[in-house]
Order: C-alpha cells, then structure tokens, then sequence
C-alpha cells in the first residue's frame, strides 16, 4: 500500500526553485516522518530519496494496520 504524509501545516514545495531553496528543510521533514514511521511500523515499510513529494513522503506499507497507526497522528495521510 502507498500512502503520502503531508508535511506539517499543509506546506507544499510545488516548484523546483520553491524545493531547491528549502532543500534543508524538506530534509528535517522528512526525517521526522521516517522516524516515526521507523518507530510505529511493525511490518515492512519503506521510502527512499524519491519519495519526497511536493505535498509530502510517500512510504510503501506492507500492512494495514501500520496505515491506521500512521492515520492517528497524520489523520491526513492519504492511501493510493
């Protein structure tokens, strides 16, 4: 299962000058979502540097209970 994490009040990084400049910002994002993630996921999961989106991470979940953990504190993540 995909889903997207927003990132925190519902920033977007739409264009590729609008993600050059907040290159370290994006990264401190997202490494705040792995670590959550890393910590609550009792299955396999995954996300690498292509996951970052201009509205958030992308992670591959491999159960659905790790989505309704994930939904309880990003109650926006959305399943694709």
């Amino acid at each position: 299962m995909l889903i997207v994490i927003p990132y925190p009040n519902g920033e977007k990084f739409i264009s590729v000058t609008q993600a050059s400049d907040n290159k370290e910002t994006i990264a401190a994002y997202r490494k705040e979502i792995l670590e959550y993630v890393n910590m609550v996921c009792t299955g396999p999961w995954q996300s690498d540097d292509l996951d970052v989106l201009h509205n958030g991470v992308r992670v591959r979940l491999g159960r659905q209970q790790d989505y309704f953990m994930l939904q309880l504190k990003y109650g926006t993540a959305k399943e694709y």
